[in-house]
Order: structure tokens, then sequence, then C-alpha cells
């Protein structure tokens, strides 16, 4: 997940006049609804053709959550703030919301619907998570009607992000990189909750969880990036480790760590915003810069 400055000038179609209508319909059925009753189930002008086109445009093409490309047939308009109920909370849904840009998020499946599906966590080995891939999936991941909270919820029409906390990162109002932690050191691209100074981050904890960011299917897929990252920077260390090795001429250690440092901007293409897993990929890059500097360092070059 990576943060995404959302475009202020909303798509055409959620100030037309039918969308206005449908707003005008949900307020109006809203103010005889109780808790047990359905929400309302008309709203559909949040799927025009615009809107899609801007969130495509606006994140790459991926999914806002977990940054997986989004394949023809897979990609969901979702509403952050769900529009018709909130899970364990006798509450209607944020209704008022469900037509605002600002609450439009685009996603995969496996983000945003509640499916049976496995989570790997960072300390599972290959066979493990071999057998896990064998067995049948028989309990439900994904975010659905989850919407954790640290304080009361809103209620119409009130629009204040902050005022109920949310637990549940929005990449397009809060940078999730300090909430977040990359486990590239495990055998799985695995995440993790940042660790903060009372402890692990509620609001990474509560986004993984909600999202299923470490079911088996996406793990594999970051793993499949990061194992190439790691081949490279492998590579890269043989390479400057062979030559400091042949030479303690400061000018040729400096031609080989020249080479080296070309090879960690190379992988930087990686962690592009329009490319898949990107801040996976730009945390093992930071990482991998930080060991060169300790590198240069202990030899001070």
């Amino acid at each position: 997940m990576i943060f995404v400055k959302r475009s202020a000038v909303e798509p055409a179609s959620l100030s037309s006049a039918q969308t206005i209508q449908q707003r005008k319909d949900a307020a109006d059925y809203y103010k005889t609804w109780k808790p047990g009753d359905a929400g309302f189930g008309a709203f559909d002008r949040y799927r025009q053709h615009d809107i899609k086109v801007e969130l495509r445009t606006t994140f790459h093409c991926k999914c806002a959550y977990c940054e997986k490309k989004l394949e023809k047939g897979f990609f969901e308009v979702e509403h952050y703030r769900p529009k018709a109920a909130a899970l364990g909370d006798p509450h209607p849904g944020y209704w008022w919301l469900a037509l605002k840009w600002d609450n439009l998020l685009p996603t995969c499946p496996g983000c945003n619907k509640g499916l049976k599906q496995h989570v790997v966590t960072a300390d599972m080995t290959i066979l493990e998570v071999e057998a896990l891939q064998a067995a049948e999936p028989s309990t439900l991941h994904g975010k659905a009607l989850q919407f954790p909270v640290g304080a009361p919820r809103l209620v119409a029409s009130n629009d204040d992000h902050d005022a109920e906390d949310p637990l549940i990162i929005d990449p397009t109002r809060t940078d999730p990189r300090p909430e977040l932690r990359w486990r590239n050191d495990a055998t799985y691209s695995v995440l993790e909750p940042a660790m903060l100074p009372g402890g692990p981050s509620r609001r990474g904890s509560e986004t993984i969880r909600c999202l299923a960011l470490n079911r088996i299917d996406l793990v594999q897929a970051r793993t499949t990036t990061l194992t190439f990252l790691r081949t490279h920077r492998e590579r890269i260390m043989r390479d400057l480790e062979m030559g400091a090795a042949e030479s303690s001429n400061p000018e040729m250690l400096a031609i080989h760590l020249q080479y080296a440092l070309r090879g960690v901007d190379s992988l930087k293409v990686h962690a592009a915003p329009d490319q898949p897993f990107s801040a996976m990929a730009q945390a093992f890059v930071e990482d991998f810069a930080a060991e060169l500097r300790e590198w240069i360092a202990a030899r001070a070059i």
C-alpha cells in the first residue's frame, strides 16, 4: 500500500441529476430506518464509467490496498466507509458517503470481499505454506463490512474523517509507511504492523487483518518480486566483495562501488508508483541502500 494523492476534481457523473436524485432517495429511505432494517439497495451511480476511469488512472491500475494490478473483470469500486452496514454495530452504514468521491477506492475482490482464503505468517516454512495451499480454505478473510474505529462512529451527515479514528488505512489520507513493516527477511513477503513506541501499530494490525494483506495468493505474488530483488542484491554484493578482495586500490574500490550503486538504482524501477507491490520493493531497496552505506563506512571509502 502506498500513499496516493486523489484528484480534487471529482468525476462529472457524481454531480449529475441522476446521482443527486439517488442521494435524495437514500436520504428519504433512512428517515425511517431502524436497526435490523436492510440498507438502501439502489446505490449504483458510483459504478459509472468516468469514476472507474479516474480511479484506475489515479491508482496506476492497481488495487488501492494490496497493489495488485487490476485485471479486466477483477476491478471493484470499493466504499472505504461501507455504505450499508458496519460489522458488529447497529449502525446503518455510511450511506450519506456512498456517492462521495473521497470515499471511493479501486480494489481487487481479495481485499474488498469476505472470501475463504488462507493467511501466511512470517515464520511459516515452504513446506507449511505448500500444505496450506493444498488444503481447502474455510475461513473468511477480506474487508466486506468491516470498518473498525477507535472512537464513536460518524453519523449522518458527518464527514470528519479523523473524528472516529478509523483503523483501516485510507491511502489517500494517511501515509501507510509509518504503520506497516515489510518482512523482506522472511521466506515469504509478509506484511506486519510497524513497531511504535507503544507497541505494534494498531492501525497497521487492523489494516492487515481486515484486508487480508497476507492471504496466500497475494503473498506468493509479492514473493516472486521479492525473489527477483534478492537475486539482484546478491549479485551486486558478490561483485562488490570480489572487487574489494582483488584490489585494495582506493580508485578501483570506488569504481566497483559506483557499479554497485548503479545496480541499486536499477532496482528502484520496481519501487515506482505504477509497479505492483511498489511499497514492498521500496522498503527492500531502502534496506539494501542502508546495507551498502554500512559496507562503505566499514571500509572508510
